[in-house]
């Protein structure tokens, strides 16, 4: 008999596949194993995610002197701002563009060829100002009056770079490991109101993160009153800019996105030591208003009612019913995230899912040529019988390379790619994440554990 219902299916998904492309983004966040940047001035394109809020004066046309709220890129067309500075506007003040002042070309967008590649020429500093087309508050704010909240804003386009990636999302993991070590870090402009993009550069400060009920506490002795969020972090530190976002680095890589500041008192004498102040900086607890965020972006997006039995991920969809589904040696779904290049089908699953492996290799291969040079390489790793690699990233410092990596889902694996003429130097890191082998995979593989087979 004819089975008309795999038919149906396959339909179904080449249908609907172009409508739910920009919700990929959601696996394709701020991801770098190797970057563990030192406190103080950052390096250019260390975090371009963090933008900020033109206000314009309704006569002149000048900006604000003295205000310009920071929002962060969550998604290639949302970022997150604090809900009273996105519509409580100064006297006299209306929204202005959302600017990116470290924006980040890639070589197609500033239109380098492989000649000036090869000779060492890389995109100049950019910066980009998008007008804002929808502002979304949480219903918190609106419905219910609390004073300090997150709102959506939805940019009038998407952002082109493939070097500007979102921050991500918090998962659970992260926010339990914060109760313990208590470090965060503080991102921010070193301007109040940035305004020579040219020579505007981004800070880094370490700090101390205090969880809602030491700082309710705090704030209790202190005879402060209320804080007004329904869901509050403070640290230590001082002079805190509305919109500043503290984030923690994952051992796995993602740089995620703890809180975003509500405001805090300025500093004084002795108050930038790492123990709470009398008035301590207070942050949006971001990891309550995640799915609110997700939700509010697919609506955008997704067409509904859509079908729940596949999945959505950058390299395109694919059934998810059968339980095996990672864990045989398939063909493996690939993609770019960045300059990273990924391969394996749990690489293009949601943060929360990713931190269900471990992160067990990293490493960094460079190599020096003078006069420049070309390379081919072939990396060949294998994990042992007892570990599945389900993930493998691999950093390049362009995306002119197209790499191959062969045998995700086993235990060993094959890394392949040539390079373009380089100068001087050339430098690649690798990182896997790994899953124990279920016994139906070892009774597969048992027979390759034989001399000649790597």
């Amino acid at each position: 008999m004819y089975d008309w219902r795999g038919l149906a299916l396959c339909t179904i998904i080449l249908f609907i596949r172009p409508k739910l492309c920009l919700i990929r983004d959601f696996s394709i966040c701020h991801d770098d194993f190797e970057k563990d940047p030192p406190d103080g001035v950052l390096k250019v394109h260390t975090f371009n995610w963090l933008g900020f809020t033109q206000y314009i004066h309704v006569t002149t046309g000048l900006p604000h002197h003295s205000k310009a709220p920071r929002v962060v890129l969550v998604h290639k067309q949302f970022v997150v701002g604090t809900a009273a500075d996105m519509l409580h506007l100064p006297k006299n003040y209306k929204l202005g563009n959302i600017v990116f002042g470290d924006y980040e070309r890639d070589e197609e967008d500033c239109g380098l060829t492989l000649q000036q590649i090869k000779i060492g020429i890389r995109c100049p500093r950019a910066y980009i100002e998008i007008p804002p087309q929808e502002i979304t508050p949480h219903p918190e704010y609106t419905r219910f009056g609390v004073g300090n909240s997150l709102a959506l804003i939805k940019l009038i386009r998407p952002l082109k770079s493939h070097y500007m990636i979102p921050i991500c999302l918090p998962t659970i993991q992260e926010r339990a490991r914060k109760k313990r070590h208590k470090s965060v870090f503080l991102v921010d402009y070193i301007s109040t109101v940035p305004r020579d993009f040219d020579s505007e550069r981004l800070a880094k400060k370490t700090l101390k993160l205090y969880t809602h009920r030491e700082c309710k506490q705090h704030r209790m002795r202190a005879r402060l009153g209320s804080e007004g969020v329904t869901h509050v972090l403070c640290s230590s530190g001082c002079g805190v800019r509305p919109g500043a976002t503290i984030i923690s680095h994952s051992s796995d890589g993602p740089f995620e996105l703890i809180g975003v500041a509500a405001g805090g008192a300025p500093c004084h004498r002795r108050s930038m030591r790492r123990r709470l102040n009398s008035e301590p900086p207070l942050y949006i607890d971001v990891f309550p208003y995640t799915n609110w965020i997700i939700n509010v972006i697919t609506a955008h997006h997704l067409p509904k009612p859509y079908p729940q039995n596949f999945k959505l991920v950058d390299a395109g969809p694919g059934i998810g019913i059968n339980k095996s589904y990672l864990r045989k040696r398939r063909k493996q779904k690939t993609g770019w995230r960045g300059r990273m290049f990924m391969t394996g089908n749990f690489c293009f699953r949601s943060m929360r899912h990713q931190k269900r492996a471990s992160f067990f290799y990293s490493e960094k291969f460079s190599v020096t040529a003078d006069p420049p040079a070309k390379l081919h390489v072939i990396l060949k790793i294998s994990a042992g019988i007892d570990c599945t690699i389900v993930c493998a990233r691999l950093t390049m410092p362009n995306r002119i390379s197209q790499p191959t990596i062969a045998g995700v889902g086993g235990y060993n694996i094959t890394v392949t790619f040539n390079t373009e003429w380089f100068p001087y130097s050339f430098f690649f890191a690798l990182a896997l994440d790994g899953k124990n082998s279920t016994d139906a995979d070892m009774q597969a593989w048992i027979s390759e554990r034989k001399p000649g087979f790597w």
